[in-house]
């Protein structure tokens, strides 16, 4: 600015505080008492500001051009859910999607806005906690099943024990996300045994493993099963998982938020009843989680 710019911009603002903030001298100006005491509010005050003209940067883009939506998605049935109501509920909108096999990543992906929505997942004594700028939702409780070889010795049970598999050999995926390891380990440790994880493999080695009767490993409830295997409840649910979504605070989600967490869960429970194991499961249980 211009020093005569300057200058009547400052007396402006002296004038809005109702006296001097600077005082001149030989040397140039020093702030004046009420001068220091502006500037050391503003400092607090200026962070704030910024981020509002950020967000409102990001608004008037998103006013101005296509809604744009980018979703992570980690490695379970509520995320074709989860896309499926948010075309419906924000029909027009570009929404592309991204999935993780470590689903770790995707809480740093949200706080760093490089995504707008994901799908997540906790267990229980290791909760998941949202970062600054993210809100999380659940979305349903479901126990955790088991897979077995159709030609297993449990197979034809309606439940199986966990510490009836003590003995077996476990597949569990090289990328499981924090708590799914230790939510397991501690399951078996109260039915008396340490599980031997004799494969790390992805989903679909470890279909063939389980298959060929190599090992045992753990579905989700909503599973509609794969060939050479059959999935069978635990008795007494020891393993259980809890179905999330996380979006962005500030970001295009938020207003929509409630309404996608009850459109995705409305649609979670419809699908429910059209998985076996598990719609059978809920006719002799009750919900880990109230239905939709």
């Amino acid at each position: 600015m211009s020093q005569p710019a300057l200058a009547t911009q400052l007396r402006r603002i002296e004038r809005m505080f109702g006296g001097p903030l600077f005082e001149r001298g030989r040397e140039g100006a020093r702030p004046t008492q009420l001068g220091m005491w502006v500037l050391v509010r503003s400092r607090s005050l200026l962070p704030a500001f910024d981020e509002l003209r950020r967000d409102g940067m990001r608004y008037a883009e998103q006013a101005a051009e296509k809604l744009k939506i980018r979703v992570g998605c980690m490695s379970s049935h509520l995320a074709i859910n989860v896309i499926k109501c948010l075309h419906e509920l924000l029909a027009g909108a570009d929404i592309t999607v991204r999935t993780e096999e470590a689903m770790d990543l995707l809480p740093g992906l949200l706080e760093s806005e490089r995504l707008e929505l994901a799908t997540l997942g906790d267990y229980p004594g290791h909760e998941l906690t949202p970062p600054p700028g993210v809100v999380y939702a659940g979305v349903a409780v479901e126990p955790i099943f088991i897979g077995l070889a159709a030609t297993h010795p449990l197979a034809q049970r309606e439940e199986v024990e966990l510490r009836d598999l003590a003995c077996e050999d476990w597949t569990l995926h090289a990328l499981a996300e924090s708590g799914h390891r230790e939510h397991f380990w501690a399951a078996c440790a109260r039915q008396g045994f340490a599980p031997k994880i004799a494969y790390s493999a992805d989903l679909s080695l470890a279909i063939d493993l389980i298959a060929a009767g190599r090992c045992v490993g753990m579905f989700q409830a909503t599973s509609k099963g794969y060939p050479g295997i059959v999935i069978r409840p635990l008795a007494g649910t020891p393993l259980r998982f809890r179905h999330m979504i996380g979006w962005t605070e500030h970001g295009p989600i938020a207003r929509h938020g409630p309404d996608l967490v009850q459109a995705v869960t409305k649609t979670y429970w419809s699908e429910v009843r059209r998985a076996p194991v598990y719609a059978s499961w809920l006719r002799r249980h009750v919900p880990l989680s109230p239905p939709v």
